[in-house]
């Protein structure tokens, strides 16, 4: 059942992508640089040679193989009061961290459709808290971040986002904040020189393995739940089904497949009719003698044995 599920496996490349970069303090957290507008090159479309030179790509298909190019300037602006930020710049001193993520967005599967890859940016890949001040403050314009995030991406079946290869160097860029009115920040990459296949974006850039997904009702479970999920469910409830049915047999043993059943089913007769004629008392004498017998293995043998 589970092998018929292969044959209908179907891309599911990524529809939309988003970057975020947000600075956290003890005072809260800023929303540095937002980006929704980011390209989706197929793999196929152009010559990327240089773009898998150590040749992590080569075990995948290449239907299978995204580009990510995003702008560099944010689509969003950098409207925090005067008041808000030098409040978020005396808190610099104290603490700084900066969470770096993307944003995918599939068609399957289901409730999966979204899924998001942040990165905590290490302590001695971060910037001085006296050079993210300086921008602020408006001495100077940009600063770097080292060891962002990693090129190269893998999006299993399931919605997981994982490192396509352990070993794959991060990505450092530039933040720059555009001085004007209004304002707004830019995220340069470093290594963006290097590659060509994004042409003049040189903002937030990827490699997206987005794995097949099956199709159909069993396909979206398995993509849901996996196939361990789906076998443990199928387990756990057959199993359950069976213990319910041979659970306290020996319990049962005195009540069922008895001889004849003739004489009880005549008592509980009689307390039908007793309760129809408005007999009460009968009923209950009934009742309680019904009650007796099977309280007694002894009665209970004697008034089911054969005539």
């Amino acid at each position: 059942m589970y092998s018929s599920g292969n044959p209908t496996n179907i891309a599911n490349p990524i529809k939309d992508a988003r970057v975020q970069i947000d600075i956290e303090t003890v005072s809260g957290r800023l929303k540095l640089f937002e980006t929704t507008l980011c390209e989706k090159i197929s793999w196929g479309d152009e010559a990327h040679n240089n773009l898998d030179p150590r040749g992590y790509l080569s075990a995948y298909n290449e239907d299978d193989i995204q580009l990510i190019c995003c702008q560099a300037d944010a689509s969003t602006l950098w409207n925090v009061p005067p008041v808000v930020q030098a409040r978020f710049v005396k808190s610099l001193r104290r603490s700084m961290k900066i969470v770096f993520s993307w944003q995918f967005t599939r068609d399957r599967p289901k409730e999966k459709e979204v899924v998001k890859y942040g990165l905590t940016v290490q302590d001695q890949d971060l910037p001085s808290s006296s050079e993210v001040m300086q921008v602020l403050n408006g001495t100077t314009n940009s600063f770097t971040i080292y060891n962002v995030y990693p090129r190269y991406f893998r999006v299993t079946g399931s919605g997981d986002v994982r490192f396509l290869e352990q070993e794959v160097d991060l990505v450092s860029g530039d933040l720059v904040l555009n001085r004007g009115n209004p304002e707004w920040w830019s995220f340069h990459d470093l290594n963006a020189l290097n590659f060509s296949g994004c042409g003049d974006l040189a903002g937030p850039m990827a490699i997206i393995v987005s794995e097949e997904t099956p199709q159909g009702i069993l396909g979206e479970t398995l993509s849901k739940f996996s196939i361990w999920g789906l076998y443990i469910t199928f387990v756990l409830a057959v199993g359950r089904f069976i213990r319910l049915q041979c659970s306290d047999l020996r319990m049962r043993i005195p009540f069922e497949n008895l001889p004849s059943c003739d004489r009880l089913l005549a008592i509980c007769e009689d307390i039908y009719a007793a309760r129809a004629e408005g007999e009460l008392e009968v009923e209950e004498v009934l009742y309680w003698t019904l009650v007796k017998i099977y309280r007694s293995p002894h009665m209970l043998l004697e008034y089911t044995k054969l005539d």
